[in-house]
């Protein structure tokens, strides 16, 4: 074995985890990874099916709502599980779709309280 192949698979075996403690940051954490998805739909590099499979989905928002997440993160994530529907009947209107998606995760993340830079870093170490 080559020790470019020895390299991928100890990082294959790797689990990345993604961690916010607070309801802010965990809202925070939630809107900018949707706004990297919905980046990528724009872009063509993802599916609508797939965002919807891997965050766009009921999961999240029954999540935001124990959080009782702000009003325009829970909108902004309930059309955001549209989204798939909308590329299937409606084609034509998924590139608007996403950009009201987007405008309402902006409108959350301005309105959430400012981020303390000595705060925890998302990224960690899986237990």
């Amino acid at each position: 074995m080559d020790d470019k192949s020895t390299i991928k698979g100890a990082y294959a075996e790797q689990i990345l985890w993604l961690r916010a403690k607070d309801g802010d940051e965990v809202q925070r954490l939630v809107a900018v990874a949707a706004l990297g998805m919905c980046r990528a739909l724009v872009a063509g590099a993802l599916s609508p099916a797939y965002a919807c499979h891997r965050l766009f989905g009921p999961a999240l928002l029954a999540r935001l709502d124990q959080l009782d997440a702000h009003p325009a993160l829970r909108h902004a994530l309930h059309m955001a599980t549209e989204l798939e529907d909308v590329a299937d009947l409606i084609p034509d209107k998924l590139a608007s779709a996403i950009a009201d998606v987007e405008a309402e995760l902006l409108k959350a993340l301005a309105d959430l309280d400012p981020s303390d830079l000595a705060g925890e870093k998302w990224l960690v170490r899986a237990p």
